[in-house]
């Protein structure tokens, strides 16, 4: 079904725009946009979380340092104090070419300005120290002299003669590429379902936007997008619903138009022509009735059009004793017709009192005009809430014509007074509601109009 003029002026289609939006907006795009949000929110949680960890475990990492390397330096203490005094720079170079970090004497004077006021007072004690600005030095005094062993910078570990896929830079590189491809893969796949799913809607979105009311949004594979194109589903049909419903109003209502304007407009000629006063007045009588037969048609098509508009209905107990008070006060049927009402026990209908008391006004005068002595307007409950009927003793509906008379402008038998909208708009309030409107056969030979309205 294509959109009326009158729509395709409020929603106008803008190809080439959506589509250049389009091709900016692809799912690499959008993929390496989020891959460097979470990679950077990754990097802010793990980078601020181990330093606040190291922070406050420090010193136990120092203290296990120290006692990992006491054993070391007591071993390379013992070389310095077995060996003479001038010979141990040449100590020191040969333990560093054996060792994967440098080995060297420091004068205390020297460490007085490297250690803070602590670790100096534990070195000269005797102590393995680590130093605590980047735990890459450790230092223990030679007993009796005025020098400490250095070990490290632990930092700068020199190794000869090991594959380079074994280097602890290589093993950084690789860790790190692990942790940056673990968040790429899922996340990728993640916004490329997310980018397809929302790319069909959105081209499901266009087509509707242009005219195009059948359109229909495929069954996406996203579960949290995929209640999103059922409602863009649902929001078509009633578009579409709407909009088939009011084009049919239009044109029964300037087919029903023609034939009271060209008795008006003849009447009118007539009336020029006209010799006598009760000609005029007769004249005139007949164009009074085609304004109102124009009144009456404008009435009900309003009041089609309004309710078929909605979406939804505000519902609100409706009190049935006052409700069919007001009915029997509207309908005042001549002998020997007869027009009853039976609550059947029901104090209360959820349902909107106007639309309600409109369907019920229509269903009674229909049935008054074919009914031949009696119209019984009754509710009962329900298995799932509540039935209204509306009988009566006429010539009934044939079976084959009971779904073509609730169309609009529908009538099985032309009357002067009708336009074939009062079933329709008994259909369109019980649609409303979430209920159903029927035709079937009458206990009391006729007819039996029934609106059935759902609990809640």
């Amino acid at each position: 079904m294509s959109a009326p003029p009158w729509l395709r002026r409020l929603w106008p289609r803008k190809p080439d725009l959506s589509r250049r939006d389009h091709a900016k907006q692809g799912h690499f795009g959008l993929f390496v946009r989020y891959y460097l949000i979470v990679v950077l929110i990754y990097a802010v949680i793990v980078v601020g979380g181990i330093s606040a960890w190291l922070s406050i475990t420090s010193e136990n990492s120092r203290a296990y340092g120290e006692a990992q390397l006491r054993g070391t330096h007591y071993l390379i203490e013992q070389r310095y104090l077995e060996t003479p005094r001038e010979e141990w720079p040449a100590l020191s170079e040969d333990l560093s070419q054996r060792f994967a970090y440098p080995v060297r004497l420091a004068l205390l004077d020297e460490l007085r300005q490297t250690l803070t006021a602590r670790e100096y007072e534990r070195v000269l004690r005797g102590e393995v120290v680590m130093e605590s600005e980047d735990e890459a030095y450790t230092y223990q005094r030679l007993p009796g002299s005025d020098q400490a062993v250095a070990l490290g910078d632990f930092d700068d570990v020199m190794v000869q003669g090991v594959p380079w896929s074994d280097l602890d830079l290589i093993d950084s590189i690789v860790i790190l590429a692990m942790y940056f491809l673990a968040i790429a893969l899922p996340l990728y796949f993640l916004v490329y379902r997310f980018w397809r799913d929302l790319r069909r809607l959105r081209t499901t979105a266009e087509a509707l936007s242009a005219g195009e009311l059948d359109a229909r949004a495929p069954e996406v594979t996203t579960r949290l997008v995929n209640p999103l194109g059922h409602a863009l589903n649902h929001m078509a049909g009633q578009v579409q619903q709407v909009l088939e419903s009011q084009r049919i109003l239009a044109q029964a209502v300037a087919h029903e138009i023609r034939t009271p304007l060209a008795r008006m407009r003849f009447g009118l000629e007539m009336l020029e022509q006209a010799s006598g006063d009760e000609e005029r007045a007769h004249l005139r009588e007949g164009l009074e009735i085609d304004i109102q037969r124009l009144e009456h048609l404008a009435s009900h098509s309003v009041a089609y059009a309004r309710i078929g508009r909605m979406v939804g209905i505000e519902r609100a107990p409706v009190p049935v004793n006052a409700l069919f008070a007001d009915l029997a006060d509207l309908f005042e049927p001549e002998p020997p017709l007869l027009l009853s009402f039976d609550s059947g026990g029901v104090e209360r209908l959820s349902a909107n009192h106007e639309a309600l008391e409109l369907a019920l006004r229509n269903l009674i005068g229909n049935a008054l005009r074919h009914a031949r002595t009696r119209v019984a307007v009754s509710v009962r409950r329900s298995d799932d809430g509540h039935a209204l009927c509306v009988d009566d003793d006429g010539e009934g509906v044939p079976e084959a014509e009971r779904e073509r008379v609730f169309q609009p402008f529908a009538q099985l038998r032309k009357h002067p007074e009708g336009f074939g909208l009062g079933l329709a708009l008994v259909r369109v309030v019980a649609e409303k509601h979430g209920g159903r409107a029927s035709v079937g056969d009458s206990a009391l030979g006729g007819a039996c109009f029934r609106i059935d309205l759902p609990a809640d």
